[in-house]
């Protein structure tokens, strides 16, 4: 484990993690709704929004003041420990906290915005491929692209046979994280998929075993995507 890596990670997660309470605010609204920029209780605009409280009102306006500091510290440093003073942590610590921000959202309000989903395919790409330049490793690259665009595919395919299941969001999403599996191995992208799934199964029948869910009840699949992606990218890569 090199210290010095999972220190300066997880700094960076501390100074992102208001970026992260604050995208949080704005974008947890249902999708027909415009962005929130104004406390709920005065009305006040709040602009920037990477405080927690209203400075008029004192109402909490977003998630808890070091709440998004410490998970995404936390995550980001377990992924500096996973990975490695290699090229590549940069790219795998970007969509690290880009996921803490959308898998809070999609617990919130049930969707995964077009906002920061589409908009982060050209970074995330062009980091992989940086990181490949450096490594000298193109295939890795060209794996991780194919990898992307399989499983967003794959996952297209199943919100066209059950609408209603699963979203769009989940699919844009999917190819996201699809780049950083592919770029660790083939065998990845397969665990990753099928934990997510058996996860989110397992979690909705002890919600529908305790009655906190009904038959045909619908949990964001996103979260738990995220999720075992992280846990998939610690063990194939630790």
């Amino acid at each position: 484990m090199d210290l010095t890596t999972t220190a300066v990670a997880a700094a960076a997660g501390v100074l992102t993690g208001p970026w992260v309470r604050a995208v949080v605010f704005r974008l947890s609204v249902p999708a027909d709704e415009a962005e929130r920029t104004t406390c709920s209780r005065c009305g006040r605009t709040l602009r920037p929004t990477f405080a927690c409280r209203c400075p008029s009102c004192g109402e909490r306006v977003a998630l808890s003041c070091g709440a998004t500091e410490i998970v995404s510290a936390a995550a980001l440093g377990t992924m500096a420990v996973a990975v490695g003073p290699r090229p590549e942590l940069v790219a795998f610590c970007w969509l690290t906290v880009l996921c803490v921000a959308l898998a809070t959202i999609d617990l919130l309000v049930y969707r995964l915005p077009d906002r920061l989903t589409l908009s982060a395919y050209p970074l995330l790409a062009g980091l992989f491929a940086a990181a490949a330049l450096a490594n000298g490793e193109p295939a890795q690259f060209l794996r991780a692209l194919l990898a992307g665009a399989a499983l967003a595919t794959g996952y297209l395919v199943l919100a066209l046979i059950r609408p209603g299941q699963l979203g769009l969001g989940d699919v844009k999403l999917a190819g996201l994280l699809g780049l950083a599996l592919g770029w660790i191995s083939w065998g990845a992208v397969l665990l990753a998929t099928a934990l997510s799934f058996v996860l989110c199964g397992a979690v909705g029948l002890v919600l529908l075993t305790t009655g906190h869910a009904r038959r045909g009840s619908v949990l964001p699949l996103g979260p738990f995507m995220v999720y075992s992606t992280f846990v998939i990218a610690l063990v194939t890569q630790g």
